[in-house]
């Protein structure tokens, strides 16, 4: 799951197109990019939301 969910914040989509699908604040997405919160720290549904659109979005990942 955490390398699903590091490919989704390392990729080139905005923090506000994953806001926009996920419900996910874009402050969140960017303060992950930054460093300043860290993937293990996210709350259960908030991991599960970034988690479900990264399986639409790189559909051979969720597979693995």
């Amino acid at each position: 799951m955490k390398r699903i969910l590091q490919k989704l914040i390392d990729s080139d989509l905005s923090s506000y197109e994953i806001e926009r699908h996920t419900n996910v604040a874009s402050s969140v997405i960017r303060n992950l990019r930054l460093g300043k919160r860290k993937l293990g720290n996210l709350t259960l549904d908030t991991a599960e939301k970034l988690y479900v659109y990264a399986k639409e979005i790189f559909p051979e990942e969720g597979k693995k």
